[in-house]
């Protein structure tokens, strides 16, 4: 029988490896799930009970699950509702890695990891924008994907290399594939992505690093002397009320909620939104889409109000939490630097999804879940380990 340490070592790779290789395959992330959820339930069969830490989550979690089965079965398609409900399974990576990341060793391995993969993987994709003469950077997947992705993993980096704690190899590393991930998050022209990470910034500028305000202003101005047109122009069309993007994107909107108000309580079930959509849309404004580029009116529609109140008080939990962590850990580098990271990437992720329905993105929603689990990772940190 293998152990149980060497178990949560062999999930801590699938992890990894999941979160490493989601970029270029969804399909080889999903095969390395289906295992994670095998050594899962060997550890179950194991212990004979559940076998993970509890979380302050716990409760929201479980109130999740319930909405979506709640809603699948009132849904006007209630078989693709029931199959959206996979969505959850990528829950178990929040457990997975609050139980399994539990050493600084295995924080700042994995760090270096994501740093390194995903870092030369935006050097690739910039090779590629410039070969194929600009546009918007999204050689491995959607570039509003690629977008949130780079968001994410910006954020987690920025307090690893600012604290002085870090050591110094670690900290050129993680600033050298910071600034590739960066550029490649310009590239994609996602303007949602990029108010996500100034607002990851501010937060972590806010609760630590009150200077990188400074700092943030002047590679905005820096930006705006330097960048290209394209860039440019994207970026002063975000506050453009005129602008034919922005007009469309409140349009729709709006006749999200106006689906919502047929459907008040419990919504349309976790679905296409498509030929639903096309009976209320207006055609010659508003684009037809299978989701509304809004995460919080898409949960409104889909799983009406009360499912909108669950999302909301589990997203309320996640921050608390986040936050909570943050300031237990203040003298402690690595932790006190992933749960910043952490709650950077939460808060950046709530911006991202004013614009988009990243809740909904497989690729973000494993990220997201990785990162939440990192921050309930540190709680699990001997007070004998070394830093």
């Amino acid at each position: 029988m293998i152990t149980t340490s060497r178990l949560h070592t062999i999930l801590y790779w699938f992890i990894l490896l999941q979160c490493c290789i989601i970029s270029i395959s969804v399909a080889a992330a999903s095969v390395l799930l289906v295992f994670t959820l095998v050594i899962m339930l060997i550890l179950v069969v194991q212990h004979r009970k559940w076998p993970f830490h509890r979380t302050p989550l716990d409760v929201a979690f479980l109130a999740y699950i319930a909405i979506e089965f709640v809603t699948a079965f009132l849904s006007v398609e209630p078989l693709e509702a029931l199959k959206n409900t996979k969505r959850l399974l990528l829950i178990v990576i929040v457990y997975a890695v609050a139980t399994t990341f539990t050493t600084r060793e295995r924080i700042i391995v994995a760090m270096r990891c994501i740093a390194v993969v995903i870092g030369f993987l935006s050097l690739v994709e910039i090779f590629f924008y410039y070969q194929n003469g600009g546009g918007r950077l999204h050689l491995f997947q959607h570039y509003m994907t690629t977008g949130g992705l780079k968001m994410i993993v910006g954020l987690l980096l920025v307090p690893f290399f600012l604290s002085s704690g870090i050591a110094k190899n670690d900290r050129g590393l993680f600033f050298s594939s910071f600034v590739a991930i960066i550029l490649a998050l310009v590239l994609t022209n996602t303007r949602s992505a990029w108010l996500g990470f100034l607002v990851g910034v501010i937060a972590i500028s806010a609760l630590q690093y009150r200077k990188m305000l400074f700092v943030l202003a002047g590679l905005i101005l820096v930006f705006f002397l330097v960048a290209p047109e394209q860039q440019i122009d994207r970026a002063k069309s975000i506050v453009d009320l005129s602008h034919p993007n922005n007009i469309g994107r409140v349009k729709m909107w709006t006749t999200g909620l106006e689906m919502w108000k047929d459907k008040p309580m419990f919504g349309f079930g976790d679905i296409d939104l498509y030929a639903s959509y096309s009976r209320y849309r207006t055609p010659d404004i508003d684009e037809p889409a299978g989701h509304l580029h809004n995460t919080f009116i898409h949960l409104l529609v889909t799983l009406g109000t009360v499912g909108f109140a669950i999302v909301a008080f589990l997203f309320y939990k996640i921050l608390q939490m986040e936050y909570d962590t943050f300031k237990r850990h203040q003298h402690d580098d690595i932790a006190r630097s992933m749960s910043l990271g952490a709650l950077a990437v939460f808060t950046g992720f709530l911006m991202n999804g004013m614009f988009e329905w990243n809740f909904g993105d497989h690729e973000i929603m494993v990220f997201i879940w990785l990162t939440v689990g990192l921050s309930l990772a540190v709680n699990n940190f001997s007070s004998t380990q070394s830093t």
